[in-house]
């Protein structure tokens, strides 16, 4: 089985002109993410804000150059311009995905809209979250028989996902995305070093924890 996420073509407009990129739509985000070089590219401004994002896994990045920045954004076969809050972040590396046309041809539910659908590889530049949701909640969708991919209508227009056999070996990925919230990290920090320094604390801890077990269980 092959599984598509998420991926729509869209443009940008900033203050110093518009851009062409993918967005993935990523409902398992709470925040909206640029990729700096195309934030740069159509002249986007906004304040400077430090970001901290929590990903699967417990794994942390932290750009403390980042900027909360306002654009406009519509989907490559919309008309409909959008506001769009988002936060900059360097080198997004999202993994590319391809929309081929034999896969729309095969799926009878999706021939009228067939033409939305078909893109080449490309790698998202934009991660759209849950707070701009209503650019991505899914108000009309396609679908067919259960190994074939689904298309949901959005504010940006249509998008393919879900799964489809294949023959070919798949490279899962998964995308869950939060802000960090610095003090957790920072008390997480202190606890960490304080038990590195004080082995023997752990070890109260841990029996402490094992003899009300214990009792729990009598």
């Amino acid at each position: 089985m092959r599984a598509y996420l998420k991926i729509v073509p869209v443009e940008l407009y900033g203050p110093e002109g518009s851009m062409k990129v993918h967005a993935l739509l990523d409902e398992g985000s709470t925040v909206t993410l640029i990729d700096e070089q195309v934030a740069n590219r159509i002249g986007a401004k906004g304040r400077r804000e430090t970001l901290r994002v929590s990903s699967v896994g417990g794994n942390e990045i932290t750009d403390e150059k980042s900027r909360v920045i306002r654009v406009k954004i519509k989907g490559l076969f919309s008309r409909n311009l959008k506001l769009m809050t988002a936060q900059t972040i360097r080198n997004l590396k999202l993994a590319p995905q391809r929309v081929e046309r034999a896969t729309v041809a095969a799926c009878s539910h999706l021939t009228d809209i067939a033409e939305n659908l078909i893109y080449d590889a490309a790698a998202p530049c934009i991660l759209i979250g849950q707070d701009n949701w209503g650019l991505i909640v899914s108000r009309q969708i396609k679908s067919g028989r259960a190994n074939q991919p689904a298309a949901s209508l959005t504010q940006l227009g249509w998008v393919l996902h879900g799964c489809c056999s294949s023959l070919s070996r798949p490279i899962n990925t998964v995308h869950h995305l939060r802000p960090s919230n610095a003090s957790d990290i920072e008390l997480n920090d202190i606890v960490k070093r304080h038990f590195e320094m004080n082995p023997s604390a752990w070890l109260r801890v841990n029996r402490a924890t094992i003899q009300k077990g214990a009792r729990v269980a009598r």
